[in-house]
């Protein structure tokens, strides 16, 4: 008994679906380990710098995900969090992060993309207070390891960093699944 071509060009079509969907759940997955602290510590990130002043609160000040945020209050020099991961060299990155700044002066702020390049994504200095909100940033990957960085100092009291997010963008997903559309197109017109 001969297998139907339709059934077969049926079945190789939901293969490829499937694919996809695996593949783009994947890449739309966020890169960093943690961004939300619930842990209710730093696991997934290092720590550098001028570390005082500085932990996981559960449950935190006014958080924007989940139960938990990070504090930073590093006093007379910087400190903060970094974390790398694997990234696809010319993809573009959607970076989010929650902050809440609380009007310390000597006080600063800064997060950075590094991939390839260094590229500063918010850099404040004495930041007035109420300083809150959400963040969001499209980077692009210069290097198949990317690190995402956030340096503090607030000698009279804290700085927040809640629910930090790296996400391949969706428009390369799409770039993607077109290729492999493609490729599987072309290999059944080979068959």
């Amino acid at each position: 008994m001969k297998a139907n071509p339709v059934i077969l060009r049926l079945l190789g079509s939901l293969a490829v679906a499937a694919g996809l969907l695996t593949l783009s759940a994947s890449a739309m997955a966020n890169k960093v380990t943690n961004g939300g602290f619930e842990t209710g510590d730093f696991s997934g990130w290092t720590q550098f710098g001028n570390t005082g002043f500085s932990g996981v609160q559960c449950p935190g000040i006014g958080v924007p995900e989940g139960q938990c945020d990070a504090f930073f209050g590093p006093v007379g020099s910087v400190g903060g969090i970094f974390q790398s991961f694997g990234t696809q060299i010319g993809a573009p990155i959607h970076v989010h992060f929650d902050f809440i700044n609380d009007n310390g002066s000597p006080g600063s702020f800064l997060a950075e993309w590094i991939s390839g390049s260094t590229t500063n994504l918010l850099s404040l200095t004495n930041p007035p207070g109420g300083g809150s909100g959400a963040y969001d940033y499209t980077v692009l990957a210069g290097a198949a390891t990317s690190t995402i960085r956030f340096s503090f100092r607030d000698d009279p009291g804290f700085m927040m960093l809640d629910n930090v997010q790296v996400v391949p963008e969706p428009a390369s997903l799409a770039l993607v699944g077109l290729a492999l559309a493609g490729l599987a197109a072309s290999r059944r017109r080979k068959i």
